[in-house]
């Protein structure tokens, strides 16, 4: 086990800081949901307390979008619903690693669940295995809600004295970029990648962004698929006296 992992206190300061290139990519999401939830005639305070207890970007972005058009509440929760729900995903696949929580821990652990941290925490997972401890997780978390909630108050205190020239929209899917690449070490996962970012594409026009959900759970089933199939083969290929067991 590495030595600055000995330890829930180390654990944690060791995500806290693991984490912190990423966050600096939360950081122009962040202003441009500030500047988002101006339109959508929020207060700045409004603004700050949505990011705070929400704490969900692509959806409270989504959601700002469509009060600004003028949608139905019904229709605003639908599609911050339909946007999250890549995190039932997330939960099925770190929910194990995280079974050392008790009480309090567990459902802050729930809340602190975002894109980078769980990407963070997966491949920290990975290096460790059964000598990982979930306070890594927690301790990628806080910077991470730190950063959304002060840059969403800073976007909705600048709103538009922000130039557009900026181009901070361009950051975002820059910012889901740093989180992808890492991860495709094998064809299961550039499959489910590039499965999934073309359904998604295709879909781009289905309502509430239904489409990002579609192309997720399509790249899901090609990276399955594909990791099944070699797994046969594998067994196929393997000694008569491995199949038969002692």
């Amino acid at each position: 086990m590495s030595p600055s992992l000995n330890s829930p206190k180390a654990a944690f300061w060791r995500g806290f800081v693991e984490i912190l290139p990423m966050t600096i990519g939360v950081i122009p999401f962040g202003l441009v949901t500030g500047i988002a939830g101006l339109k959508a005639g929020l207060s700045t305070l409004e603004i700050t307390l949505m990011s705070a207890l929400v704490f969900a970007g692509a959806s409270q972005l989504v959601a700002l979008q469509l009060m600004h058009s003028g949608a139905a509440v019904p229709l605003v929760l639908l599609a911050g619903l339909v946007v999250n729900l890549r995190y039932v995903m997330y939960s099925s696949a770190i929910a194990r690693h995280l079974e050392p929580f008790r009480g309090w821990l567990k459902p802050l652990a729930a809340f602190l669940l975002v894109d980078q941290n769980f990407a963070l925490t997966i491949g920290r997972y990975r290096q460790l295995g059964p000598s990982f401890t979930p306070w890594y997780f927690l301790g990628g978390g806080v910077p991470q809600y730190i950063a959304w909630v002060s840059s969403t108050y800073l976007g909705a205190l600048l709103g538009a004295r922000v130039p557009e020239r900026w181009g901070l929209e361009f950051a975002i899917p820059l910012g889901f970029m740093v989180l992808l690449l890492p991860a495709l070490h094998d064809r299961p996962s550039l499959a489910a990648a590039l499965v999934g970012g073309l359904v998604a594409t295709a879909l781009v026009g289905l309502p509430y962004r239904a489409g990002l959900f579609v192309g997720a759970v399509a790249g899901i089933a090609a990276g399955v698929w594909l990791e099944n199939r070699r797994r046969g083969r594998a067994w196929e290929d393997a000694p008569q006296e491995m199949k038969e067991g002692p």
